[in-house]
């Protein structure tokens, strides 16, 4: 049985006689006196503590490959990928690639953002099924193991974790020295996007898997139906050009000082603009939303922060919250550097702020 070579292992890693017969010497003066026999027993005995303590790991380890032998019968079909450097397609880099097969289902990535706050993966999936909406599971991580998101089929997990510990253990790494940076990450049928208030690396290399294809059936009693199209796994590796990874930012202040309203960060990328400033009136706000319809919420949300141009479009938050230190929160605006040329403006409309002032080049 599996549990038992598991066990075999433990003791003959851990409980080594001649290993803990010296060690028990080391410690005794004079042993060299002492009957054998008696630091035979001593050894024994130290043995049955071992064991007493480590049992936990030793199940959990068998409970481990138990649960992992599932991932290593899964077929892997991997695929590199290289960006045309001379591609003039700016940070949406269209990739003309095949689709890869397996399992009667075709996917191919088609194209790649990533800047400092945001990542978008777009692919297509050829299914022999007209099917309106597929569910599936990835992962996005770089050469360093810095794992940019991870994302289980809910039908398929059984703890939410069971793939990323997975991972930890294939690539061998230690859970606690590896973070997610994504604060936001989702999917669609053919697109992963993600965001970052902590910022993504400069990779030069990504890899993408995508696992768990199926989809799910809600019925009127409520139940749900799960369709399992493939149990494979496909896995890109990217070659990140090297103008994402040289990447540059611009950094953003007030034009002028605002009473209430302190900027702690303002980085403009290709896509975005992230915000984190301390402002005490809005952070109460958010923090008072608990109370109010989700509706009502929203309008309000949409009203009192937003960023807008010098040509008067309108560009609502598509991320805002609060952070862990005190009166800040922190945004993110679809608005890019492109934008820059026809003005920026902060708008806070809050109780006694009423303020719209333009945010300049650092």
């Amino acid at each position: 049985m599996q549990e038992n070579k598991i066990f075999k292992e433990f003791l003959e890693n851990t409980y080594n006689k001649d290993k803990n017969y010296n060690s028990i010497c080391s410690y005794i003066k004079g042993g060299i006196y002492m009957k054998k026999n008696l630091l035979n027993i001593a050894a024994v005995i130290l043995t049955v503590l071992v064991i007493g303590i480590s049992a936990q790991n030793i199940y959990a380890k068998i409970a481990w490959n138990i649960e992992y032998k599932e991932y290593q019968k899964r077929n892997v079909i991997t695929r590199q990928i290289a960006i045309d450097e001379n591609s003039k397609d700016g940070y949406i880099e269209n990739l003309n690639m095949d689709y890869t097969y397996q399992d009667n289902i075709g996917i191919k990535i088609k194209s790649l953002i990533i800047t400092n706050d945001y990542c978008q993966i777009d692919f297509d999936t050829k299914l022999n099924e007209d099917i309106n909406k597929i569910s599936y599971g990835y992962v996005v991580y770089d050469e360093n193991y810095t794992i940019y998101a991870c994302s289980e089929r809910w039908s398929k997990s059984k703890n939410n974790k069971s793939y990323l510990q997975k991972l930890y253990k294939e690539l061998g790494i230690k859970n606690n020295k590896s973070k997610i940076l994504s604060n936001s990450s989702w999917h669609g049928i053919s697109k992963i996007s993600m965001t970052s208030n902590i910022g993504f690396p400069n990779s030069k290399k990504l890899y993408i898997r995508i696992f768990d294809i199926g989809y799910d059936i809600f019925k009127e009693n409520g139940s749900v139906e799960q369709i399992d199209l493939s149990n494979s796994e496909w896995q890109f590796e990217i070659d990140v050009p090297e103008k994402f990874y040289e990447r540059t930012t611009i950094q953003l202040v007030l034009k002028n000082d605002v009473e209430g309203i302190v900027i702690n960060k303002a980085e403009l990328t290709q896509t975005g603009l992230v915000i984190k400033a301390d402002i005490k009136q809005l952070r109460d706000f958010l923090m008072s939303g608990k109370d109010m319809k989700s509706e009502d919420y929203e309008k309000l949300e949409n009203a009192v922060f937003y960023i807008s141009d010098g040509n008067d479009n309108i560009y609502r938050a598509t991320s805002l919250g609060t952070t862990n230190k005190e009166n800040e929160i922190s945004a993110r605006f679809g608005i890019g550097k492109k934008d820059l040329d026809k003005k920026i403006f902060l708008n806070v409309s809050l109780n006694d702020i009423q303020e719209k002032v333009e945010l300049v080049q650092k």
